[in-house]
């Protein structure tokens, strides 16, 4: 069976999440749900970290990401000039030092996390496995074996963790969180230089 961490291209995101002192997993839950409704957009640095085990290869990535109601963008610092853009219909990636653009729109990556939540929610066990101050970690064991450890410090989710049964792993960390407030503009227009080399496998 594919696992998430073996589909996952980018990092996905959470949004604030309500703390209170007694909190309980099922309060989390309901606070992603309701809080993912209010976000209309979303602006944050991130550091990702890969890890694949049969090759032992570490590989540590870095940019912003943005995304409102109907697009996201991973816009990589590091590697310098990588995008990944998402919308409604399709799914762009951009190499500069390649000079390649893949478009598609098949692709099974759910990169919201309440979508991610609810995928397992139900279907995982999950505990609080730490709290402290104004920070909880939340551990979701999928039936994939996929350990999902999530990092929420201040109402935001400052680490996502997913580690899979052969210990690949992707680590998201995330920095300086703008919500609700103005995007760049037009950071959504991916405009391709005409040099580029475009594999569109959309069905047309």
């Amino acid at each position: 069976m594919v696992t998430y961490l073996n589909k996952i291209l980018l990092f996905i995101l959470f949004p604030t999440l309500l703390i209170a002192g007694d909190v309980t997993l099922e309060n989390i839950y309901e606070d992603v749900i309701i809080t993912y409704s209010t976000i209309y957009t979303y602006e944050a640095e991130f550091k990702q970290e890969n890890y694949w085990a049969e090759i032992n290869i570490d590989k540590i990535s870095k940019g912003k990401l943005y995304y409102d109601k109907e697009n996201l963008l991973m816009d990589y610092s590091q590697p310098d000039g990588q995008k990944l853009h998402i919308n409604k219909e399709f799914m762009t990636m951009y190499d500069p030092i390649a000079g390649q653009a893949m478009i598609s729109d098949e692709f099974e990556i759910e990169l919201r996390p309440d979508k991610l939540i609810s995928l397992y929610w139900d279907v995982s066990e999950k505990e609080i496995i730490d709290q402290y101050d104004n920070t909880v970690k939340i551990m979701l064991k999928s039936p994939q074996e996929e350990d999902i450890i999530i990092t929420i410090s201040d109402k935001l989710v400052t680490e996502f963790n997913i580690v899979d049964e052969n210990g690949n792993f992707v680590i998201y960390k995330f920095s300086n969180v703008n919500i609700n407030k103005a995007l760049p503009e037009n950071i959504f227009e991916l405009t391709l230089p005409d040099s580029t080399n475009i594999f569109d496998t959309r069905n047309k």
